[in-house]
C-alpha cells in the first residue's frame, strides 16, 4: 500500500531544461537481410541483441539530445546457393553516435509518451580468411512509453524500426543491408543539474 501511495503522489519525471538523462536500453529483434560480395550473394535470418547506454541533456523542456554508446551481438543463418547454404554466423560490434528524444505529454505525468531517434556508426573487420576493414552505420526510430517510479527513475518500453548498413572493403568486397522491427526495455535516470 505504501508503494501505491508513493507512486500516485510522487511519480513525475524531470523533463525540465538542464536536466541530465542517463540510462540504458536492451533491445531484441529479428530481421531478414541480404548481402553481396565479389564472390557470392546470400540471404540471412538473424537474431540480434543490443545494449545501448544514453547520456543526454535536456536543451529545452521535454527534449533531450546526447551520445549513445552501443554493444551489439547477432547470430543467424546464411542461405546461399551452393555448398555453404545454412552457414551459421555471429558478430559482436561496438558503435557510438548521437540521439534525440522528445516527450509528448505534460512534464508532471506519471507516464509519458516519447519518440527517440538515433544514428550510430563504427568500424568492422574480418580478422580471418580474406581480411578486410569497413564501416557500419545504423539508423533507428522508436516510440513508446516511459513510466516514472519517482522524480528521477523511470522504466521504458519502446517499439520501432532499425536499418543497419555494413560495408567491408578489401578482398571480401562485403556489403550487408539489414532492416527490421525492434522491441526494447530499459531504465532511465533523470538527474537535476
Amino acid at each position: 500500500m505504501l508503494a501505491t501511495i508513493t507512486l500516485t503522489t510522487n511519480s513525475f519525471g524531470q523533463l525540465d531544461k538542464t536536466t541530465w538523462l542517463v540510462g540504458g536500453t536492451g533491445s531484441f529483434y529479428n530481421y531478414n537481410g541480404t548481402y553481396t560480395s565479389t564472390s557470392n550473394n546470400a540471404d540471412t535470418k538473424v537474431t540480434n541483441i543490443d545494449i545501448k547506454t544514453s547520456i543526454g541533456y535536456f536543451l529545452i523542456d521535454k527534449l533531450s539530445v546526447g551520445l549513445r554508446p552501443s554493444f551489439s551481438y547477432s547470430k543467424g543463418k546464411v542461405y546461399q546457393s551452393g555448398v555453404q547454404s545454412g552457414l551459421i554466423s555471429s558478430n559482436t560490434l561496438f558503435l557510438i553516435g548521437p540521439f534525440a528524444r522528445y516527450y509528448f505529454l505534460d512534464k508532471e505525468k506519471q507516464f509519458n509518451l516519447l519518440a527517440d531517434v538515433g544514428y550510430l556508426f563504427g568500424t568492422n573487420s574480418i580478422p580471418i580468411g580474406n581480411k578486410g576493414k569497413g564501416s557500419i552505420s545504423e539508423f533507428s526510430i522508436s516510440t513508446g512509453i516511459e513510466a516514472f517510479f519517482n522524480r528521477s527513475v523511470s522504466f521504458e518500453f519502446l517499439v520501432g524500426y532499425k536499418k543497419k548498413y555494413e560495408d567491408i572493403k578489401g578482398a571480401t568486397g562485403y556489403m550487408d543491408k539489414k532492416d527490421g522491427f525492434q522491441v526494447g526495455i530499459g531504465f532511465q535516470l533523470h538527474l537535476i543539474k
